[in-house]
């Protein structure tokens, strides 16, 4: 075991790293890391394999710390209601580009089309 753990110490995994580097990021946006500091923390954050090594690289920082930070939201999928408020939308917009663009129209509706499709997929 090596020295620096305590007891019980747990792994981490992306997430927690990922949420580390985020913390990290914010205490250099407000000045309180300077460009070397951050990215020696950043690797040592990639490095980290237990909860401890992460914590250790907050003990001179103020709050927000990973431990006692929120993790960011997961983006709730899209409800048919908003799928079909999309597609209206795009429709509509395509009747306005033929009508207003018309020759230009085929070429504005490709983009348009792409879009939709793409965002529909999500």
């Amino acid at each position: 075991m090596e020295k620096g753990r305590r007891g019980k110490d747990l792994r981490i995994g992306d997430p927690e790293r990922e949420l580390a580097m985020r913390l990290l990021g914010e205490h250099f946006a407000v000045g309180r890391l300077d460009v070397g500091e951050y990215d020696e923390r950043c690797r040592q954050v990639a490095a980290a394999r237990f909860r401890s090594e992460l914590e250790a690289l907050f003990d001179d920082l103020p709050d927000p710390r990973p431990e006692r930070a929120v993790p960011a939201p997961q983006v709730a999928p899209r409800s048919p209601a908003t799928r079909i408020a999309l597609a209206v939308g795009v429709a509509v917009l395509g009747v306005l580009l033929v009508v207003v663009a018309r020759q230009a129209a085929l070429i504005l509706l490709v983009p348009l089309v792409a879009l939709l499709w793409f965002t529909w997929r999500r």
